[in-house]
């Protein structure tokens, strides 16, 4: 095994995992808010996805503005699904149960919607981060373009949550809601308003690495569930759904599991080996092995 062979897994699967820990970023928010699991929160990456083709290559509007546009109607999406389906089941005496069956629908929803309007097979996405053919080569290592694309994006998004969460008054109500909402709202902490932050922050973060996704696993129904999905909870609960920090380390880690499973196993197994690992986290670190208090300072 040559070192370029190890480099070459290891970058890549760090490329990949980041947007795993997107997804598992989503999943952490809402919990920290509600303490729920929201499946339809994860079909925010086919759908932003889809919106970008969209507006980018069947409209022609320019880059800027269809990621805009994009990222924004998947933020509305998650406060819709607040109002829509977190407030009446809440309202009417249901618990998290029925919040998941029902998300779960919902995320089922979504792909039978995007099959009528779109068709089953993948779309091609718009060669905006650079074309299949684009490789950067550094020390015996090539690496298709978009991979820097996702660590610059991933890299300026981390560092905003980071200052969201720990410089603005923003972030203090969102981790004393966090913490314990019934403080927080005898503080002062608008714990309604920030509800829905956390519900539109979730869908917007899955959206965001949905369409970093979408030129390695093309415009598909794979983004709106299934392996990515599973993988981006896999992230969540390393961190035991409660650390953004380690949802990210956790996606990271998994996704560089993943590379190194096909380097030296096969890539047949690829997906059941990240089935395996959210089964041994579950049994025998339930409570998360990446996990870093949200609520430090």
């Amino acid at each position: 095994m040559e070192t370029k062979d190890i480099l070459q897994n290891l970058v890549s699967g760090i490329a990949i995992g980041s947007t795993y820990g997107l997804i598992g970023l989503g999943v952490v928010f809402l919990w920290q808010s509600i303490e729920r699991i929201n499946f339809a929160n994860i079909s925010s990456a086919m759908l932003s996805a889809y919106l970008f083709y969209t507006f980018y290559s069947e409209i022609g509007m320019g880059f800027f503005i269809s990621f805009v546009l994009s990222v924004g109607i998947v933020a509305l999406y998650g406060l819709g699904l607040r109002y829509l389906i977190h407030e009446p089941i809440t309202k009417r005496g249901g618990g998290r149960l029925e919040f998941v069956v029902a998300t779960l629908m919902i995320c089922v929803l979504w792909l039978n919607v995007i099959i009528v309007f779109y068709g089953g097979l993948p779309k091609p996405f718009p060669p905006v981060f650079g074309k299949a053919t684009d490789f950067v080569r550094f020390a015996g290592v090539s690496l298709p373009v978009v991979y820097f694309y996702i660590f610059l994006v991933v890299a300026i998004l981390m560092a905003f949550l980071h200052f969201l969460l720990r410089k603005t008054l923003v972030g203090k109500s969102l981790r004393a809601t966090a913490q314990n909402k019934e403080v927080a709202q005898l503080m002062g902490v608008n714990v309604n308003l920030t509800t829905s932050l956390a519900f539109m922050l979730s869908t917007t973060v899955v959206g965001i690495a949905g369409i970093l996704l979408a030129p390695i696993y093309f415009v598909s129904l794979e983004l709106g569930g299934g392996s990515i999905g599973i993988k981006g909870f896999s992230a969540a609960v390393m961190a035991g759904l409660i650390d953004p920090y380690g949802a990210v380390v956790g996606g990271i880690l998994l996704g560089i599991i993943e590379n190194f499973s096909t380097l030296f196993i096969s890539s047949t197994y690829r997906d059941v080996i990240s089935f395996l690992i959210l089964v041994a986290v579950l049994i025998f670190k339930p409570k998360g092995i990446f996990v870093w208090s949200l609520h430090r300072d």
